[in-house]
């Protein structure tokens, strides 16, 4: 099977390397670069030399951002090429379109790689959803801000101490926007919730971060036996459900309190199965190309599973309901939607405890 990879960052040289080093009948014919960059005969600056070749049967996008990526992925999918992505971000923008769009052309569009690295999350969700009913998900899919929970609670550093050092890592970006206000989880959840409940759900929910997390406050958690990790939470019942993004109290002897540095942990939980849990590397080079790569043989095998997104559902906040424990001291019942919105308008931080046994 011939390829074509869309963009050469990180990503895209060890996805390239991996499949020049390994025997997996995968060949890697294009490389989309940007301009003044296409060198060496592989090298192309033209999406549509890559489109208009009957040899290339499969596209890897692994470019940032919505656009051009979004546009990259419509145009490869309608011209019948099957398509690998790990921009949770283009995804995200509409994961619907994409899959209706995939659909109608007679090709797949697969993108493990979106959510959680080299965890294979969004493949054991599909699996399960092949018999289980999921009910609920919750995780740690950001490893930059688990990398500065984990160094504030642990080293008693102030955020800005750790996010410089995280900067300087190579773990948090320039501009920390995306990871550490919560939207980077935000595009992963919509999508890990989209294929746990098969129906087209919500971008109305709420997305809380931890800009402005405190280590007196997690101090003063830990003192109760308690800790803070950045998480995606949902839960459905029926057509029902509730997602959301927030710094989730949690006891301090759970396994995702104990998850350390960049790392990733995520949990679903379906009507047979039970709850399972799945950590590893949630980002990275070597993990993502991992990840796209097992999407790849897939298709040369004719295995791939197809998404379908055919239920109706209805979005309810009470589904999700707890306790808000604010910057200033005070503590608030309620659902998470009102909880985030009342920090929204005080422009005060906020972190979730999650009343579980409400709903049990």
């Amino acid at each position: 099977m011939k390829i074509a990879i869309l963009g050469y960052g990180t990503v895209g040289k060890r996805l390239d390397e991996l499949l020049c080093s390994h025997p997996t009948g995968i060949e890697v014919k294009k490389i989309l670069r940007r301009p003044g960059k296409a060198e060496g005969p592989r090298m192309t600056e033209s999406l549509e030399e890559i489109l208009k070749d009957p040899e290339i049967t499969a596209v890897a996008e692994v470019l940032s951002g919505v656009e051009p990526a979004a546009e990259y992925i419509r145009r490869a999918l309608s011209a019948g090429k099957h398509v690998v992505s790990a921009n949770k971000a283009a995804l995200a923008s509409d994961l619907p379109g994409l899959i209706s769009l995939a659909e109608a052309s007679g090709v797949s569009l697969l993108f493990e790689a979106s959510c959680g690295g080299g965890i294979p999350w969004l493949e054991s969700i599909k699996k399960a959803r092949l018999f289980d009913e999921i009910s609920s998900l919750k995780g740690i899919l950001n490893g930059t801000g688990n990398y500065i929970l984990d160094a504030m609670e642990r080293q008693g550093l102030d955020f800005s101490q750790v996010l410089e050092r995280a900067q300087a890592l190579g773990y948090a970006e320039a501009d920390p926007s995306a990871d550490i206000d919560g939207f980077d989880v935000y595009n992963k959840t919509l999508i890990s919730c989209s294929l746990a409940y098969g129906g087209v759900v919500t971008k109305g929910f709420p997305v809380l971060g931890i800009r402005k997390v405190t280590k007196e406050l997690l101090e003063g958690l830990r003192a109760e036996g308690k800790s803070l990790r950045l998480m995606m939470l949902s839960r459905r019942e029926g057509d029902r459900y509730a997602m959301g993004v927030a710094p989730l109290i949690l006891p301090a002897d759970s396994i995702e309190a104990n998850v350390q540095e960049n790392y990733n942990c995520a949990s679903f939980t379906g009507d047979v199965v039970g709850e399972l849990k799945f950590y590893g590397q949630g980002a990275g080079g070597y993990p993502t190309a991992d990840a796209m790569i097992g999407d790849l043989i897939q298709l040369r095998e004719g295995t791939a599973r197809p998404v379908e997104l055919t239920r109706t559902l209805v979005y309810d906040e009470s589904l999700l309901q707890g306790t808000g424990y604010f910057a200033d001291g005070l503590r608030k019942e309620g659902t998470l939607s009102q909880l985030a919105a009342y920090a929204k308008e005080k422009d005060i931080f906020m972190a979730f405890s999650y009343r579980e046994e409400a709903h049990a």
